[in-house]
């Protein structure tokens, strides 16, 4: 069946209208594009954002790094007072024990020595013979002064000495007075420290003596007397170890003085 020439025209009118219903315009085409690019501008701002092609950031911390040339401030030490610091308690305390007990000793030799060796718990046969010693010639010094009772008196003098308060290296007990009252207690520290290990010295070769008039002259060995040498002699190492390692009080007053630590 043919098509009319006036059907033909009203089709081919109808499609161009299509076609151009279906072609975007100008206007759209634009308003599209720079939607496209402002999508592509915040993706890009997103990705900054997010850290992608730049610099990470260094985490921030509350604590500042201290001026470069300024020393952190150091709180102060205050130095120990010497007492505390010169002769350790555990030597003082020795020495004042080893000072009882031979004050103990010394008074049970002079209790036999007045009574009679009879009441000495020791043996009077052979090498040890408490009685052939304490009743011989040589148990009197000079033939005047007991050695037992010399014995006890040293006993007692270093019992006093090595109290805790002539251990002080300053003395401040004593009621003086005066400008040089300082000066003063230190002197008197100085003297107790001295005769105290110089009375360490004179009784260790006291007890020299007394061994060699056991062994050489008497040939005989005084159980008791044996013990007095040995506590005389211990005394006589803790004493010098003393004035050895940690020196006389005039140094730990020096020290104590210029903040030093004592040895």
């Amino acid at each position: 069946m043919a098509v009319a020439p006036e059907d033909r025209r009203g089709e081919d009118w109808n499609n161009a209208v299509a076609n151009q219903n279906r072609r975007p315009s100008g206007t759209q085409t634009a308003r599209k594009g720079s939607q496209a690019r402002g999508g592509s501008q915040a993706t890009a701002s997103s990705a900054r954002n997010s850290g992608g092609g730049s610099r990470p950031r260094q985490p921030q911390t509350g604590a500042r790094p201290p001026a470069k040339g300024k020393p952190a401030a150091t709180r102060p030490v205050m130095a120990a007072p010497a007492s505390t610091r010169w002769t350790p308690p555990w030597l003082r305390w020795t020495a004042l024990g080893l000072s009882i007990l031979g004050i103990g000793l010394s008074s049970y030799l002079t209790a036999a020595h007045l009574a009679g060796a009879g009441v000495l718990l020791c043996s009077n046969h052979g090498l040890v013979d408490c009685a052939a010693v304490t009743t011989s010639a040589e148990s009197e010094l000079f033939g005047i002064f007991p050695v037992a009772e010399l014995g006890l008196a040293f006993y007692f003098f270093m019992v006093i000495i090595n109290l805790p308060w002539a251990w002080r290296p300053d003395w401040r007990w004593l009621p003086v007075r005066g400008p040089r009252a300082e000066a003063r207690r230190r002197a008197v520290a100085e003297a107790a420290w001295r005769l105290r290990l110089g009375a360490g010295i004179v009784g260790v070769l006291f007890i020299l003596y007394l061994i060699y008039t056991e062994l050489i002259t008497l040939r005989t060995i005084c159980l008791w007397c044996t013990y007095v040498h040995i506590t005389t002699f211990v005394l006589f190492v803790v004493l010098v170890a003393q004035a050895t390692f940690w020196g006389s009080p005039a140094k730990a007053a020096a020290d104590s003085t210029t903040g030093r630590a004592v040895r």
